[in-house]
């Protein structure tokens, strides 16, 4: 059992999904520390479209406090300044979180943290399969990100990503209060299909055409639905366009909600349909089964939402490692996601609420 006095470090990048794909560290962290104050090391998002770690975990009970940094550190007095704050932190353990960056990255960090006086240091990867995504045994499809994160601080326990507990964000009263004046307010009184329809990258948007003939379809299909849009402010335009054709009640949320109250309004929405995004891993730690759609851009399997029960639409024949970043052929390998498939997997979980 550790000490209460436990000063813990925690080193994570990113922003919304990434946040959400290391829950389950957080949960496992607070298991074994459950006295320790837990400070954040992270990046000040880049983008006005990402949200910062703290919008996910603040209010959450999962850290303390959170300490900010530019990604590309390299001017040498920021970083002595940097050093110093963290020394002065006093921690007695830094556990690494940060996306593997290759072994030259893992060995700069160790030092940098051993350098702020860190003793003990778990987290940072440097075998290989800790530094790349592995393929599933038997199949086509690679581990989680969430997965590979849990197993390099395995010396902390085991975490069941198919047990709800790892997922629990920590919802407070209020924010589930805010979520259903919000819904109220907008007229969604029964069962609602809840989508995000934007993306931080054109590489992994299925297009206007595709989701304008899908709602108009859905919509036709089950006029008692509701459709709630959420996302980032510079998405609530597109977004109201495309909700022009749904004839249900709808709602766009789209820059009105954090993201802890957007997790508490997909909690109560029936099924979620999206990119590959922030709010689909938001939609997965919430209890709510996805249908999702994505580009070839990562390997299949490893940004797939948590938990289970839910539709993942890859198009596996056109994942090319050297292709990732060429928007035409990602444009390409979406569109070989037909309409009609989103649909079919749609009806299908449809049939199971």
């Amino acid at each position: 059992m550790a000490h209460a006095s436990t000063r813990i470090l925690v080193y994570r990048l990113g922003s919304l999904g990434d946040t959400v794909l290391a829950l389950p560290c957080f949960r496992l962290i607070q298991k074994t520390y459950p006295q320790a104050t837990i400070t954040v090391l992270t990046n000040a998002p880049v983008s006005g479209k990402a949200a910062p770690l703290e919008s996910v975990l603040a209010g959450s009970g999962l850290i303390d406090e959170v300490i900010h940094y530019p990604v590309g550190l390299r001017d040498l007095r920021q970083l002595a300044a940097l050093r110093s704050r963290l020394r002065a932190g006093r921690f007695d353990l830094l556990i690494s979180l940060a996306s593997a960056r290759g072994l030259a990255a893992s060995v700069r960090d160790y030092l940098f943290f051993k350098a702020c006086g860190i003793p003990r240091i778990i987290g940072i990867p440097f075998l290989k399969r800790d530094l790349v995504c592995g393929l599933r045994e038997g199949g086509a499809l690679y581990e989680s990100e969430a997965e590979r994160l849990l197993r390099r601080i395995r010396s902390l326990g085991h975490a069941d990503l198919r047990e709800r507990q790892w997922l629990d964000l920590g919802l407070t009263a209020e924010e589930r209060a805010e979520a259903a004046r919000l819904l109220r307010e907008t007229g969604q009184g029964g069962t609602f299909l809840a989508a995000s329809l934007g993306t931080k990258t054109p590489l992994n948007d299925w297009g206007t055409a595709n989701w304008t003939r899908l709602l108009t379809e859905l919509s036709r299909a089950h006029p008692q639905w509701g459709l709630v849009l959420l996302g980032s402010a510079d998405e609530s335009g597109r977004s109201e366009m495309l909700l022009e054709n749904w004839q249900g009640p709808r709602a766009n949320l789209c820059g009105k909600t954090s993201p802890r109250v957007s997790a508490a309004v997909l909690e109560k929405a029936a099924l979620y349909i999206g990119h590959d995004s922030g709010p689909m891993h938001l939609a997965a730690a919430s209890g709510t089964r996805c249908v999702t759609i994505f580009s070839a851009r990562c390997p299949p399997g490893q940004w797939f939402p948590m938990g289970e029960g839910h539709a993942n639409l890859y198009p596996l024949a056109y994942y090319n490692p050297q292709r990732t970043a060429e928007l035409a052929y990602q444009q390409e390998a979406l569109a070989s996601i037909q309409v009609e498939e989103v649909r079919a997997a749609l009806e299908e979980k449809i049939a199971l609420s």
